[in-house]
């Protein structure tokens, strides 16, 4: 960072010298790039876009950390991407104009990622969200408003959408009218890219409130091509859809599901989570798992094991694998963050040398 603005309330805003502040009708700050222009999509810049929530989440020991389902997502492909030359992940979002909002943008610096698509909000806060684990499952409190209720619809967002080759977007940030419109016409403007909606249904458990609906889960799928859920979201579509009334998660009763939701949809393969079990993608045709070494009870920490696998997946579509290859890398991810305290961790050498070698078994496409 060359220089910085001075915004009341929030200190020094740091700006690069390729960067500049503008003021929208709506009294939204966006941040804007210069130099090169917007992001521009080759064989060699991939980019794979998460589209939606970017929070803190703050846990029962006072612990905060970066969190959103779709910044856990681009953060991990990012990861991958710039270690092997493959592309980048970029963040589409929007934070407050607060201390929380700085961190967040400073923390998706020190990622080495750019926050060029999230815009400052000066007139919601930046997202939190309360963690906590009740029968080693997380509970969520997700304040409401936040600033990424409030995504703004823009060229460079249309010029993006139309670039990127993966985008992972879910159910909460289309809990308001102006982040569900915006993303659902990023979606229409991304025919060329894997289109990954994480049902990632979230209700809070103190309160009660949902963050989706029917009509949220309906036109998700319409406009995905790979839906991803957990078991007991799997459960809760069906019946939100009409599918099936049956709440019994076992293995015949999830394959009915699955078949439904592709008779159903447009869409290529549902992917399933299934905790220590691992990952199963059911395409038309087929239904591909692979093994995963299961995790000691004492080192299992869940939140964001699913943001993780979502990327693995993600990323293997993305760059043409094999199914099975891209399930694989989802479960060896899922299984690497459930082991780590943090969502987003430092992905071990392990894992990119598996891509690395991977996509020199077959050429990205």
């Amino acid at each position: 960072m060359t220089g910085g603005i001075l915004l009341p309330g929030l200190g020094v805003l740091g700006v690069s010298a390729l960067s500049s502040l503008v003021m929208t009708d709506s009294g939204i700050l966006r941040l804007i790039y210069h130099g090169n222009g917007s992001m521009s999509a080759t064989d060699s810049n991939r980019l794979f876009v998460g589209i939606g929530e970017v929070l803190f989440d703050v846990f029962e020991d006072g612990r905060q950390a970066l969190g959103g389902a779709p910044l856990n997502v681009a953060v991990h492909a990012h990861q991958l991407a710039m270690a092997l030359g493959l592309g980048e992940g970029v963040v589409v979002s929007s934070v407050g104009h607060d201390a929380p909002g700085e961190q967040l943008l400073s923390a998706i610096r020190d990622r080495a990622m750019s926050p060029r698509y999230i815009t400052i909000d000066r007139q919601h806060p930046t997202g939190r969200v309360s963690v906590f684990i009740r029968d080693g499952e997380p509970g969520y409190q997700i304040e409401l408003p936040a600033a990424w209720d409030y995504i703004a619809p823009s060229d460079s967002l249309d010029a993006l959408a139309a670039q990127c080759h993966a985008v992972c977007f879910g159910s909460l940030a289309q809990r308001s009218p102006v982040s569900r419109e915006t993303i659902r016409r990023f979606l229409e403007k991304a025919p060329q890219a894997v289109r990954l909606y994480d049902v990632n249904l979230r209700q809070n458990t103190i309160s009660g409130e949902k963050g989706y609906s029917a009509e949220i889960v309906d036109t998700s799928c319409r406009l995905a091509t790979v839906i991803k859920a957990n078991q007991s979201e799997l459960v809760t579509i069906s019946k939100l859809l009409g599918i099936e009334t049956s709440s019994s998660p076992d293995a015949n009763g999830n394959r009915r599901r699955l078949e439904s939701l592709l008779s159903r949809f447009p869409v290529r393969a549902v992917v399933l989570t299934r905790g220590g079990e691992g990952t199963l993608l059911f395409t038309r045709d087929r239904e591909i798992s692979v093994d995963v070494t299961p995790i000691p009870q004492e080192q299992l920490h869940p939140v964001g094991a699913g943001d993780a696998s979502s990327a693995g997946i993600l990323l293997g579509l993305a760059l043409g694998w094999e199914d099975a290859r891209a399930v694989d890398l989802a479960n060896r991810m899922g299984a690497w963050v459930a082991s780590q305290p943090p969502a987003t961790p430092m992905l071990p050498d392990s894992i990119i040398d598996y891509v690395r070698h991977a996509t020199s078994v077959r050429p990205a496409v």
